[in-house]
């Protein structure tokens, strides 16, 4: 979906938040931070209590989890949208100034204090992951996979383990190492987990130049060299041989040697690993690519606050020069609020190698 402009966006917004049900109007402050793959997103707000504990009931919470959501709305007459839905974390109680802090995540959390314990054997990890979504009653939005993940070079030896001996401690562990191996996107939104790659994530794309933000900063990387050779090595002892995956990655930047000090014209980096197969090998040079290619050029956009855009969608950003225009993905969405700042979101986002690429002049 396009968001044609952040000219319209929220200027006056109303702020509320419900606590296991329990409404709450008086909220001061609120941040949310919407993070990517793999990282929970979480909120921080501030709430005045009137002085008067009794018509604070949710202050009073029984010992136990309790629900957060996170409304609002931009104009008297329009419906509310949900910014955040999870668990609270801590309240911390100020009588004297008659305020109270609450702090909270997204229900990830509910997979990261996991105490289950499991072998998985002879599983895809879309397998793996729905079993996991349908144990905690989560919506399951899960692209299926087709390799083995729970089984090693088969015949019944697991390297998929979820127990004390292991070093996968919590399922939302093992959930982020097999998202990793498959090159997927891992996150919680509302009760839905996701379990999918990039390219089938639904978006939203919004074009941005200099007079729609407040503020804006790019973070261009300086290598040493514009050739980096990624290389696995690992022995497998069940085939009793090296597995060896090498490839190059370029930023397809020219590198000058102005100081003349004869800087290498290429990097090279070794990445050991025990017992890989190939296609193992060859999924970690992927994924170490795409680390490098996002540390290439990233961008912090401070805008208005408007409310729909999340991570892995799309900002344009155009009239900086071919150095700085480009498409960038969002990696994070922090949106403030305050009762006398107003509403603003800070963007956070990167260039992926194929836009580099495509950029020609980057």
């Amino acid at each position: 979906m396009a968001i044609n402009s952040v000219r319209g966006n929220v200027e006056i917004p109303r702020v509320r938040a419900q606590f296991n049900g329990m409404t709450i109007d008086a909220v001061t402050n609120m941040e949310v931070t919407l993070n990517g793959s793999r990282k929970s997103s979480r909120f921080d707000l501030t709430v005045s209590t009137g002085g008067d504990v009794s018509n604070s009931r949710w202050l009073n919470l029984s010992p136990g989890m309790a629900a957060a959501k996170i409304l609002m709305r931009s104009e008297p007459n329009e419906g509310e949208v949900t910014l955040f839905d999870g668990l609270v974390e801590s309240i911390a109680y100020d009588p004297i100034n008659r305020l109270a802090q609450v702090e909270g995540r997204d229900y990830s959390s509910v997979l990261m204090n996991t105490s289950y314990q499991d072998a998985y054997l002879n599983q895809t990890a879309s397998e793996i992951a729905t079993q996991i979504a349908q144990r905690h009653g989560f919506n399951p939005s899960i692209t299926p996979t087709t390799t083995l993940a729970g089984d090693y070079q088969g015949d019944g030896y697991s390297q998929m383990l979820l127990n004390t001996h292991s070093r996968i401690t919590s399922e939302w562990d093992l959930l982020s190492h097999l998202a990793e191996n498959e090159g997927f996107e891992l996150f919680v939104t509302g009760t839905t987990l996701v379990f999918a790659p990039l390219t089938s994530l639904e978006t939203n794309y919004l074009t941005l130049c200099n007079s729609d933000v407040k503020s804006v900063r790019f973070h261009r990387n300086c290598p040493l060299s514009s050739q980096t050779t990624l290389t696995v090595k690992s022995w497998n002892t069940w085939q009793n041989q090296m597995v060896y995956y090498t490839d190059g990655w370029s930023d397809d930047q020219t590198v000058s040697d102005p100081a003349g000090l004869s800087c290498d014209p290429a990097t090279e980096i070794a990445i050991v690993r025990p017992n890989l197969t190939s296609s193992d090998a060859e999924r970690l040079v992927q994924r170490y690519s795409g680390a490098l290619a996002e540390r290439v050029l990233s961008v912090e956009i401070a805008i208005p606050g408007e409310m729909l855009l999340k991570p892995f969608d799309t900002v344009t950003f155009g009239g900086n020069g071919s150095s700085f225009d480009a498409d960038y993905i969002v990696r994070s969405v922090r949106r403030q609020f305050s009762a006398t700042g107003g509403f603003i979101e800070f963007i956070h986002g990167f260039v992926t190698s194929s836009t580099l690429s495509d950029g020609g002049s980057m």
